[in-house]
């Protein structure tokens, strides 16, 4: 018998027993339903009949009380029949359970039992009503003539009662008597089954397992010396299923093995000398390759890192004309701010130049004070001016990536100023950017990362509706060590098919000359070069949400600059 075989016998042996128990278990349960079911019947039948046999003296004091009262008897005869079909209904609802298990014939008996006893009580209340009806009218009810009739109600009516009673109580004992045997029973299989299931299992795995650690140790030697290279063996192969099958091919192995063996032996030693000469020829061959491929490797290198060094400046010039394209896009609006504190500076000059030359002599106090205001109000002008042209300075000239603990509130408020032309007539600019700890940035390029996103902001808004759009520039801390900046503005925000691309270089949705496309792409390449993220969420008419996270500055103080809030 093959192992296969001998394992699903032991598969089918322990299907089989549990299969058994399992129906063993489930008849017993059944069996113990069946009898609990008929002793709950049986109870509520003797209940029944002790109701019904303590119907006989409340009756009677009945019948006393109407007969004193010179009452009728017919409606306590009724009551009393009322309550009596009440009980058999009752009885006849539990026999109706009980037939269920028993059967309809076995019922019948005590069904027509039931209405023998129906007409006895009838018999006996129509017979003792006119007893005590035919009494001489004012005489009372005696207790002999009420004994004579509960007598009476025994003989015809209490003994039948009795003997229901002790019929149930009989089948009741019956019923016990069963289902103790079926107990015992169940207990007897709980011990013995499982004996007889745990033997069976044993001396059935015995038989399948005692051979196949015999053969598997026998395997186990061979295979392990096969591992020291002896293959002088041969295992006897009596049996006929997979081991024997299996100890066959590990002689043909064997065999085969040490027939290899010998021929590569044999050709080991022929191939000997002629791989010692190839060897002294192949090594001069390969040290000159080697030699070969080490300059040319050399070259390539030095050519990579010269490539690696040329992409680098072009990145940086990138980034420079991108700023530098900003600068370009703010010269006619910085051009305008810069006229106005220009035209009073020369409106003030030219009236204190008029007024000295007017004055004949020493200018009277009054006269000094206009020019003095007029020439501080000339000098307020100049320092507007300086402090615009700082600005843009500061914007347009290239630096080195140096990296250190830059101040997010005064990098976004210099970037505000310098976009302020751009967002006056379109939007309310809101900084919320305090109460932060420094972060390590570049402070020049990430000005340039923020003038970028605050005038696209600006451009995806139509002028006009200055109260109702806004763009607000909001840090926080987002993560242990890493503060997170939201630039968010109301304008009409971007298509799903062109939100996938915005981070491309040259890729723009704006009117040719409004921009170059590469704005986005160096904001994302800042970012990442700072060792940060960008990322941006935008639905069309709600408005768009860039989020920048970068690292706080490690030697920063955690409690930052004081927080606050500035529109512009």
């Amino acid at each position: 018998m093959t192992i296969r075989a001998k394992v699903f016998l032991f598969a089918l042996l322990a299907v089989g027993l549990v299969c058994l128990m399992g129906v063993h278990l489930f008849v017993g349960a059944r069996k113990g339903q069946y009898i609990r079911e008929q002793l709950t019947a049986i109870q509520e039948q003797r209940d029944a009949y002790e109701r019904l046999h303590g119907l006989a003296w409340p009756y009677l004091n009945q019948l006393a009380q109407m007969r004193r009262v010179e009452g009728s008897t017919t409606i306590v005869q009724r009551e009393l029949m009322e309550k009596v079909e009440l009980e058999l209904v009752r009885l006849d609802e539990s026999l109706t359970r009980e037939a269920r298990w028993l059967g309809e014939r076995t019922v019948e008996s005590e069904r027509q039992s039931q209405r023998e006893l129906r007409e006895a009580l009838r018999r006996w209340s129509e017979w003792s009503a006119a007893r005590i009806q035919a009494l001489p009218e004012g005489s009372s009810v005696g207790s002999t003539l009420e004994w004579l009739l509960y007598s009476q109600f025994e003989q015809s009516v209490g003994q039948r009662i009795q003997a229901m009673q002790q019929a149930e109580k009989d089948e009741m004992e019956e019923l016990g008597r069963r289902w103790d045997a079926s107990v015992q029973l169940t207990q007897q299989l709980a011990l013995v089954f499982p004996a007889i299931c745990l033997l069976l299992v044993l001396a059935l795995a015995f038989a399948i397992l005692n051979p196949l650690q015999r053969s598997l140790q026998g395997l186990m030697t061979v295979a392990e010396r096969i591992g020291r290279g002896d293959f002088d063996f041969r295992l006897p192969a009596d049996g006929h299923d997979e081991l024997g099958r299996l100890t066959h091919a590990f002689n043909r192995m064997a065999r085969e093995l040490r027939e290899l063996l010998d021929e590569k032996q044999r050709l080991i030693r022929a191939e000997a000398e002629a791989t010692e000469r190839e060897a002294r020829r192949y090594n001069a061959l390969l040290e000159d390759t080697v030699h070969t491929r080490t300059s040319e490797l050399a070259e390539a290198n030095t050519r990579l890192q010269d490539s690696l060094q040329q992409l680098q400046a072009a990145q940086e010039q990138l980034l420079f004309a991108d700023r530098l394209a900003s600068v370009g896009r703010l010269a006619a609006s910085v051009g305008h701010e810069i006229n106005n504190p220009l035209a009073f500076i020369l409106s003030n000059l030219r009236y204190v130049h008029q007024e000295l030359q007017e004055l004949p002599g020493a200018p009277s106090e009054e006269s000094r004070q206009e020019m003095v205001s007029a020439l501080s109000e000339a000098s307020e002008g100049a320092e507007r001016v300086r402090l615009i042209v700082q600005d843009l300075r500061s914007l347009s000239r290239p630096d080195d990536m140096v990296l250190g603990a830059v101040d997010l509130a005064e990098v976004v408020r210099a970037s505000a100023k310098m976009a302020r032309h751009e967002v006056r007539d379109k939007a309310r600019l809101v900084e919320d950017c305090g109460g932060v700890p420094p972060v390590r940035a570049n402070a020049a390029r990430l000005g340039q990362v923020f003038l970028n996103l605050i005038i696209n902001a600006a451009h995806a808004i139509a002028p006009g509706r200055l109260q109702e759009n806004e763009i607000r520039v909001q840090a926080r801390l987002s993560a242990p060590g890493h503060i997170t900046v939201e630039v968010r503005d109301t304008g009409d925000g971007i298509s799903p098919e062109n939100l996938r691309r915005i981070f491309d270089p040259f890729f723009t949705t704006k009117p040719q000359g409004v921009g170059t496309g590469l704005g986005l792409s160096v904001c994302h390449r800042i970012i990442t070069a700072l060792g940060g993220e960008i990322r941006v969420e935008s639905e069309l008419g709600r408005g768009t949400s860039f989020f920048i996270t970068l690292p706080v500055a490690e030697s920063s103080d955690d409690s930052g600059p004081s927080s606050g809030q500035s529109a512009a």
